[in-house]
């Protein structure tokens, strides 16, 4: 996670940062199913790198206005988000919205019930996992949220249920998790919540977004399952690397025009992919930037990269390569000026 926040405070105000954010929420359901969240980070983390990279051109970049609500797509969600400023210290704003959302606390179980419930388990190593499983629960209904923090950025995440503080609040947390676990939609937990901010440097202030979502939010969506493609859509004008999977489909409109982002990950070489996207987008009548490529598309960059047009549309390309990895990650941006 910390890497993908650290992208975040490259450029204010970019879909790059759009995008990451609203993938932080997601990072709020591994406490359902305890596991690394390195995959996860990574897909955001390409996604930002190419976005912030030298030859994505800045005309195609998304800027918003402060306070105005916005409405993206998400790999099967529609979320929505505001930007704003403020001349607070980071840490005075994170602390402001961790006392906001903070409760009463109380025990998911009383002392009795737990040490009955343990006993029932054989194995003293599956009790002891029991217990710890036991204390986190209690913890994470508890705390209510999880708090980011690095240099320079934080945020935090955290699901109302209008329970908070009263008596039967555990109660209808444990129906919310049973409701999530079989829909999987983390509406069913409360209304979720996203906080995250940055220092901006070049304006000498911190800015912050709050994110929540439009209608049901299925957490699980944010990444593939196995070798399954992400949820989403692809372009049909322009076609995926062959045996590639989709990780991402990102889609905004604002103030005239249209942002697509996708991205996908498959086997092959810089030099082969590259090849698939410049003989399969003329195929499909796109023609190749000359200019682009002479100033950005060296094939032996950080960022490999190539720039079509098409009528009123333009789609950026870049291909990534991890250090000690096999697989190619393509990231697919379409800007649609309508009208």
């Amino acid at each position: 996670m910390m890497q993908l926040f650290r992208l975040m405070a490259r450029r204010a105000g970019r879909i790059a940062t759009i995008v990451l954010l609203v993938g932080a929420i997601f990072g709020f359901g591994h406490f359902m199913t305890p596991r690394s969240p390195d995959v996860f980070a990574r897909v955001f983390e390409d996604m930002g790198s190419v976005l912030n990279s030298p030859g994505m051109p800045a005309y195609m970049n998304l800027e918003v206005e402060e306070g105005q609500v916005q409405e993206v797509y998400l790999n099967g969600n529609t979320l929505q988000y505001t930007l704003n400023r403020t001349h607070k210290r980071l840490d005075t704003l994170l602390d402001y919205y961790e006392n906001l959302y903070q409760s009463e606390k109380h025990e998911f179980a009383p002392k009795a019930a737990r040490e009955a419930l343990l006993k029932t388990v054989k194995d003293p190593k599956d009790r002891e996992e029991q217990r710890r499983r036991i204390a986190a629960t209690d913890q994470i209904l508890n705390e209510r949220f999880v708090r980011f923090d690095g240099k320079n950025w934080g945020g935090f995440s955290t699901f109302i249920t209008g329970k908070e503080g009263k008596a039967d609040y555990n109660a209808d947390m444990v129906q919310r998790f049973r409701k999530f676990k079989e829909s999987g939609d983390a509406t069913e937990l409360g209304e979720p919540k996203l906080l995250v901010a940055f220092e901006d440097a070049s304006a000498g202030d911190v800015q912050y977004f709050n994110v929540w979502p439009a209608g049901g939010f299925d957490f699980k969506s944010v990444r593939p399952q196995g070798e399954d493609d992400a949820p989403g859509y692809d372009l049909a004008d322009i076609p995926r690397p062959y045996d590639s999977q989709r990780l991402i489909t990102f889609g905004q409109s604002h103030m005239g025009a249209d942002y697509q982002i996708l991205l996908y990950r498959g086997g092959g070489t810089i030099e082969e992919v590259a090849a698939h996207y410049a003989t399969a987008l003329s195929d499909e009548g796109w023609s190749i930037s000359a200019t682009h490529l002479k100033s950005h598309g060296a094939l032996d960059g950080e960022f490999p990269s190539l720039l079509f047009t098409k009528e009123h549309r333009e789609a950026y390309i870049a291909m990534t390569l991890r250090d000690g990895e096999s697989l190619i990650t393509s990231t697919v941006v379409v800007l649609n000026r309508r009208g």
